[in-house]
């Protein structure tokens, strides 16, 4: 009984070792893959919103230019940045009394330190391939 119930042992062992190997082989062929086209496809979506933000700012900057180039736009600019004024008018300048020329300095606080991720989180995120795209 012995010689058999050491057969059977060597071959549970061996039937674990070829299901480790199986599983192994699927993870390396299907996972790693699937993880790389996520973290790609993310990648993608990121920038399609970045190209979005950046055509509303450049068409708000075009109106801004736009604005600029007309006769309101220089005389704006004309009074707001450089005191200019029409010939004819009077400039002034209010004047604060207390005012000692400098803005005192506010503190900024420091950045909070970025919190640890539980190891099952870790995990899910590289099946997913979050970690590849931060």
């Amino acid at each position: 009984m012995d010689e058999g119930l050491m057969k059977r042992g060597s071959r549970v062992a061996m039937l674990a070792v070829v299901g480790l190997v199986v599983v192994s082989a699927v993870l390396v062929t299907n996972v790693f893959p699937i993880r790389s086209l996520i973290a790609q496809q993310r990648r993608v979506d990121l920038a399609r919103e970045q190209l979005t933000a950046l055509q509303t700012e450049n068409e708000r900057l075009q109106a801004s230019a736009d604005f600029l180039a007309t006769d309101t736009g220089v005389e704006m600019v004309a009074r707001r940045d450089f005191g200019l004024v029409r010939p004819g008018e009077t400039a002034y300048v209010v004047v604060d009394p207390d005012d000692k020329g400098f803005s005192p300095e506010v503190p900024q606080a420091a950045p909070e330190p970025e919190a640890v991720r539980p190891w099952w989180q870790q995990v899910w995120d590289f099946l997913t391939g979050r970690d590849l795209t931060g």
